[in-house]
């Protein structure tokens, strides 16, 4: 009789605990990030996000940032400038 030895090279994700940031009760005043991934299209959906918001808020900034790489997270350099700039941040993604 022939043993029959199966291997799975996966490995499970790592745990870790988070909670959602907290949401901020009105934009009135307040300075937006707009945080595009580098893919196609992700500033043009990033610009109309914008532009429906600014319809209805009167935003005292909107700071505007691409991240280098789509397959890359944002480094901490952009992370830490729209944490220390921005009251609220939206992300998108292209394609």
């Amino acid at each position: 009789m022939t043993l029959l030895r199966i291997l799975d090279p996966t490995v499970g994700p790592d745990r870790a605990e988070s909670a959602l940031a907290p949401r901020v009760p009105a934009l009135d005043g307040k300075v937006l990030g707009l945080l595009a991934n580098g893919k196609v299209n992700a500033d043009r959906l990033l610009q109309m996000v914008r532009e429906g918001i600014e319809s209805r808020y009167r935003l005292r900034d909107v700071v505007t940032l691409t991240k280098a790489s789509a397959t890359r997270v944002a480094g901490p350099e952009v992370l830490e400038a729209l944490g220390r700039q921005c009251d609220a941040v939206v992300t998108a993604i292209g394609d």
